[in-house]
């Protein structure tokens, strides 16, 4: 019993701990410009010689790098050293580049379906940009990224995206569960937050740092039997769901997308 027990508890344990880190890390980002400098650029460079070799660490860095670059951009915004209107051009060029490293890499692995959900991500991306505005500087290190909330329907893009990530393109991490969740942890606090890619991009290039230092992707770390979902693991790697899940995603992406250009 505490074996069959101890899995799930400890998969529910960690979700608690990850919003709770998350949900404080981007409250203490939003306190203040210095502290956000400190959390998301200081921290990373001295903490660099912790970074281990791990799977795909290429890709990592090279997202890890991108998102550095945003948060850079965020402070530049916060402390006003830099206009607004060329943030904002940067920020744009931002996106282009986050985007086609994502669907570069993907037309490489031959990931079709999960190419598609990236081009559908970044029209919507495109889309919701040109119907924005400048980015609002709010409080002391708050801000409305092109001074509009990012519509439900582009979140909802964005959660198909990053399910197919996790679960598809990310299949091999399974079945420990540390990477999901960690991403879901990094997700519900960017819906629930006023800016979604600011916190989202906030959280998940801070805990992309962590899985560079720690590599908690890893089965044997925190234990074998620790945030481990065997069978729903088993389960979703099968073949045939693999191939329907896509597809599933890939449709919802495109109503989604139908909704945000009629809307």
């Amino acid at each position: 019993m505490k074996t069959i027990l101890y899995s799930p508890l400890s998969n529910l344990l960690f979700l608690l701990i990850c919003l709770i880190y998350c949900y404080g890390f981007y409250l203490l980002v939003q306190s203040s410009i210095w502290i956000a400098f400190v959390l998301t650029l200081i921290l990373p460079t001295i903490f660099l010689p912790l970074i281990q070799p791990v799977d795909n660490s290429n890709e990592i860095k090279r997202i890890l790098l991108l998102e550095t670059g945003f948060n850079l951009l965020c402070f530049f915004a916060v402390s006003q050293w830099i206009s607004v209107e060329y943030i904002d051009k940067a920020l744009v060029t931002f996106f282009i580049l986050q985007a086609s490293g994502f669907m570069l890499v993907q037309w490489k692995k031959r990931a079709y379906l999960s190419l598609c959900l990236s081009v559908f991500l970044a029209l919507a991306i495109g889309f919701w940009i040109r119907g924005s505005g400048q980015t609002l500087l709010l409080n002391d290190g708050e801000l409305l990224i092109f001074g509009k909330s990012a519509p439900w329907q582009l979140m909802i893009i964005y959660g198909a995206w990053l399910t197919q990530l996790l679960f598809v393109e990310y299949r091999h991490v399974l079945p420990k569960m540390t990477l999901v969740i960690c991403h879901i942890a990094s997700f519900s606090i960017a819906v629930s937050a006023d800016d979604f890619f600011h916190a989202r991009i906030i959280t998940a290039s801070h805990l992309l740092f962590l899985s560079l230092c720690f590599n908690f992707k890893l089965r044997e770390w925190g234990g074998k039997d620790f945030v481990i979902a065997e069978s729903f693991s088993g389960y979703v790697t099968a073949a045939r769901v693999q191939c329907g899940l896509s597809i599933v995603l890939v449709c919802v992406a495109a109503i989604s997308f139908s909704g945000l250009i009629i809307m």
